[in-house]
């Protein structure tokens, strides 16, 4: 392995020369995004020090699991975090949804449930409300702290199996175990697995929701690749990973989540699929989706398109410089990869007053608040850096008065509203 730190005391990275679930060596390439920041790096001074690690996605010849080379420190990237799952409106709507789905697996009317990186508790107040015992257990302190204070039980960890152990011990054993985005975040994902597996009870359900690799591919969702997704999963290379400790699939549905994730459903036991988990895996082998020349593709297609929103970008800016929507950690990695920075891109609007204030990593845009009256950026147009909440912003843009134009970077190609 090769590692690397200035003398900044910047965390250390590790750059991979194996799969980390196979251990197959031989990694395929399929895209460099060159060397970036961590994408929620965020600075109160765009002088300080940015740590910058490659972000190159390689694919396993054996395993066929898409992931990262370089590993930067877990706790660099999480204990202090920036995204707060109550911030979108589609979230919130969606947990109820959620809630409801994951109970209908479950015969318990108020069943025991663990959520693995619970945020803020959006979701587990849900199922706290329908009656539920609830726990979360999140690495970041800033936001368990937060969501202790509002009533859901946050125990602020990274979890593993000496973690699955200790809430055995202290606890009780959950029917549901639920890990929404966050699978693929994670260093030691044997550990995390084993933890889940350990953790739920023989007739419950773990819940796995993660941002899907087939809708990744064919909307070219480029902009998902950065340092905290380790992993880029099909239903094949997850559900082959979970096998190892004993976890079968059985059922799946879709979620609106990063612009399209599923939620896979996981036992002890040997349950009968679904015939929603049939069609999906049917439809991913016919995609050729765990193929190196699919995600090959789709590295070419990425590096086009990236230089056609820095085309477009450039065509407003040459005449006044943009505003731009949403400082999420997808926007870091399209703006520095297809070189748009505060030369084009005048500040970000961003309604997460904790990232009011602060400075993009790598492209120094000032992060403001969302203005209260929206007829001030009159004349303005407006780069939406947000696209997976398209509709819900736009919407709300219209409907304060905003009349620019609303350059949509993603999914697919560039596009105007």
């Amino acid at each position: 392995m090769k590692t690397n730190h200035d003398t900044m005391s910047n965390p250390m990275y590790v750059e991979i020369d194996k799969c980390r679930l196979c251990n197959a060596k031989e990694l395929q390439n399929v895209l460099d995004l060159g060397s970036q920041p961590p994408a929620n790096s965020l600075r109160e001074n765009p002088n300080d020090s940015l740590l910058e690690a490659p972000l190159k996605l390689v694919h396993c010849p054996e395993c066929s699991c898409v992931q990262l080379t370089a590993t930067v420190d877990p706790a660099y990237l999480f204990s202090s975090y920036v995204w707060v799952t109550a911030t979108s409106s589609t979230a919130r709507a969606y947990s109820e949804t959620y809630c409801a789905e994951v109970l209908k697996r479950v015969q318990d009317e108020s069943p025991f449930v663990v959520e693995v990186a619970s945020n803020d508790g959006t979701f587990l107040k849900q199922f706290k409300d329908r009656g539920c015992r609830v726990l979360g257990i999140d690495p970041a302190r800033n936001i368990a702290t937060k969501a202790g204070e509002d009533g859901i039980p946050t125990w602020a960890e990274f979890f593993n199996i000496e973690i699955a152990k200790k809430i055995l011990s202290e606890v009780a054993r959950p029917r549901i175990v639920m890990a929404r985005n966050v699978i693929p975040h994670v260093k030691e994902i044997h550990s995390i697995v084993e933890g889940l597996s350990e953790l739920v009870d023989d007739d419950g359900v773990v819940v796995i929701e993660f941002h899907y690799a087939k809708t990744i591919v064919e909307e070219l969702h480029y902009d998902s690749i950065y340092h905290e997704h380790l992993f880029y999963f099909s239903i094949q290379s997850l559900c082959a990973l979970f096998a190892q400790y004993g976890l079968k699939p059985f059922d799946a549905f879709e979620s609106p989540i990063s612009g399209g994730s599923l939620v896979l459903f996981f036992s002890h036991k040997n349950l009968a699929p679904s015939e929603a988990m049939i069609n999906l895996q049917e439809a991913e082998s016919a995609s050729k989706l765990n193929r190196l020349c699919t995600w090959q593709e789709f590295g070419a297609r990425s590096i086009n398109h990236a230089k056609s929103l820095k085309k477009n970008v450039l065509e407003y800016a040459g005449k006044q410089k943009l505003i731009a929507y949403g400082a999420s950690a997808r926007s870091s990695t399209l703006m520095n990869f297809a070189g748009i920075s505060h030369n084009e891109i005048d500040c970000i609007v961003d309604r997460n007053p904790i990232k009011q204030g602060l400075y993009t990593p790598g492209t120094d845009i000032p992060i403001v608040s969302y203005p209260e009256d929206l007829k001030k950026l009159e004349g303005k147009h407006l780069l939406l850096l947000a696209w997976n909440f398209a509709d819900e912003i736009v919407n709300d843009l219209r409907a304060g008065g905003f009349s620019g134009d609303v350059i949509i970077p993603l999914p697919g190609e560039v596009h105007i509203r």
